[in-house]
């Protein structure tokens, strides 16, 4: 996964330069939301598609949360016309996407990340976790939840029901959400960062360990980097609705629902959409933008590609 996480850095001055510029007019050290949503596996989708808004936190999660249901009361799937409010909200100057379009034949990119890899990955983290948790005034706790869960991890690769597909699924997405802190990190310094997904079975395996792999993912890719400006910055919060048992986060992961749910229904390279509502989004919020990035990734043995779309007009 590193491998991967170091493609989409080394591949992506044009993605950099659009968000450096799209934010250019908020100071460093401020608080910043990610939300993410999924489609994946649907047999009737032609992708499998992965998707990241990032906002300033510029109001109250009461308010957005209001304005939100106010303008799109429902998921996208339950409505048969895209809502106006909620694609304004995606080109407005505080938010800024990137979506992940990851070929059907691909299977999750399947001759990448082989059983084999997922379970050498694992284990090097465990590793990895066991030099850090020696280290002098470290949260030993938190360290043993995270190794115990990668444990769990490394013994269901080996069983003969073990669910790759899923597998795949949480690596790629901790990998594409590492990605995402690493550039706006660079290039907003965070104070935190706060991690919104949409509930997903994937986030309940293995203790919520997807998220633990991003953000170790982020740590390790950041200091190679050498670009650390405060060790404690960003902290991180993250999230899913009704992980705490109370929280109903549906308004904010509904804009990166309509993201996902574009990029899984698009047809490439006829572009062919199944419904006119993901026409609406493509024309309202894909063509001409600057701020809303789709990322398209095609894999084989051989290698993989990282290449950006882009809708002209």
């Amino acid at each position: 996964m590193f491998n991967l996480l170091k493609l989409l850095t080394d591949n992506s001055p044009s993605l950099t330069g659009d968000m450096k510029e799209w934010f250019k007019q908020y100071r460093p050290d401020t608080a910043w939301n990610i939300y993410s949503d999924y489609c994946v596996g649907n047999p009737e989708k032609a992708n499998d598609s992965f998707s990241f808004v990032i906002t300033l936190k510029h109001d109250t999660d009461k308010n957005f949360s209001e304005y939100i249901a106010n303008v799109a009361p429902k998921d996208l799937k339950k409505t048969r016309q895209a809502s106006e409010g909620l694609i304004s909200y995606l080109n407005c100057p505080v938010a800024f996407s990137v979506s992940f379009i990851v070929e059907r034949e691909s299977k999750l990119l399947r001759d990448f990340i082989t059983d084999d890899d997922i379970h050498g990955f694992c284990t090097g983290m465990r590793e990895l976790i066991a030099s850090w948790s020696a280290e002098p005034n470290v949260d030993e706790v938190y360290w043993q939840r995270i190794d115990d869960a990668l444990k769990a991890f490394v013994l269901d690769v080996k069983r003969k029901n073990f669910n790759a597909k899923l597998a795949r699924q949480v690596l790629l997405t901790s990998t594409f959400a590492a990605f995402i802190f690493l550039t706006l990190n660079k290039l907003k310094e965070p104070a935190y960062i706060r991690w919104i997904t949409d509930r997903d079975a994937m986030f309940e395996m293995y203790n919520e360990v997807a998220f633990d792999i991003a953000f170790i993912l982020f740590l390790v890719a950041r200091s190679y980097s050498g670009e650390i400006i405060d060790p404690n910055k960003p902290k991180y919060i993250f999230a899913y609705p009704f992980m705490d048992g109370k929280t109903d986060y549906s308004e904010h992961v509904r804009l990166p629902d309509y993201l996902a749910g574009l990029c899984a229904d698009i047809k490439l390279p006829s572009m062919e959409f199944s419904h006119a509502k993901f026409e609406q989004i493509f024309g309202d919020a894909i063509i001409n933008s600057t701020n809303n990035v789709i990322i398209q990734m095609l894999g084989s043995s051989e290698k993989i590609t990282a290449r950006r779309l882009v809708f002209k007009s």
